[in-house]
């Protein structure tokens, strides 16, 4: 990955899980210098403005010190990718270098890999049928695939044993689906998951690391016709 150095203080925004989580970034720091958010999706949008004046309030800095926007692209929210990438698009209006994106729950992948020491898949819900696993076969090696409920079978649906699995908030069917192979798994609270992909995109964000061939500002949606859009059969 080619990459370049950023000065400046860097503004997270994710909006692709659970509310929003937004955290204010400088260079080397491996703990945000601040950190805010909301579970609730309804009304996150009208608030998102004036969380980020909050931080900037309460750290003392200016807007104006913003020097980079990495914005999570998803897989989440449809609604919420869509105000997260409007509110990043809208900052950096009019200046020369636009926000950067990324997939926060492939980083959340690559960081539970490198925690648990072994491959994890990270299986997040669209409907009650359809959603998005994150492969991360070793921390450098991640991949995001759709998957459809209704494909899942003990050949294909599942990763295999030797990986870690988790599903995001409640996913009953896929939870049954993996009972009924006896294959174990781990539920994740949904805004846990969004805490941790906050601090994943913080990591990402403090190391300076300019993401010049990052997956832009391309949305990936969490509904059902996204993912059948792109082939999605199983994890495999």
């Amino acid at each position: 990955m080619k990459s370049s150095k950023i000065d400046g203080l860097t503004v997270v925004i994710d909006t692709s899980i659970c509310g929003l989580r937004l955290a204010l970034v400088s260079p080397g720091e491996e703990v945000p210098t601040w950190r805010g958010g909301i579970d609730e999706t309804q009304g996150s949008a009208a608030r998102l403005a004036g969380i980020v004046t909050d931080g900037l309030r309460a750290t003392s800095r200016q807007i104006s010190e913003i020097d980079r926007a990495l914005v999570s692209c998803g897989p989440g929210s449809f609604t919420g990718i869509r105000v997260g990438i409007a509110f990043a698009r809208g900052l950096f209006a009019g200046r020369e270098k636009g926000p950067e994106g990324c997939a926060s729950l492939g980083l959340y992948a690559a960081f539970e890999a490198a925690r648990l020491g072994g491959p994890v898949a990270v299986y997040l819900p669209a409907t009650r049928s359809a959603g998005y696993v994150a492969i991360a076969e070793s921390p450098d090696n991640v991949s995001l695939r759709p998957f459809l409920l209704d494909a899942f079978s003990a050949e294909s649906g599942a990763v295999a044993d030797n990986f870690t699995v988790l599903i995001v908030g409640t996913w009953s069917g896929l939870c049954e689906a993996f009972d009924r192979i006896g294959r174990p798994y781990r539920v994740e609270n949904s805004s846990d998951v969004a805490d941790a992909c906050c601090l994943a995109m913080c990591r990402l964000a403090a190391s300076g690391r300019k993401l010049d061939d990052a997956i832009g500002l391309q949305p990936i949606y969490l509904r059902r016709s996204s993912v059948e859009e792109k082939g999605g059969s199983g994890a495999n």
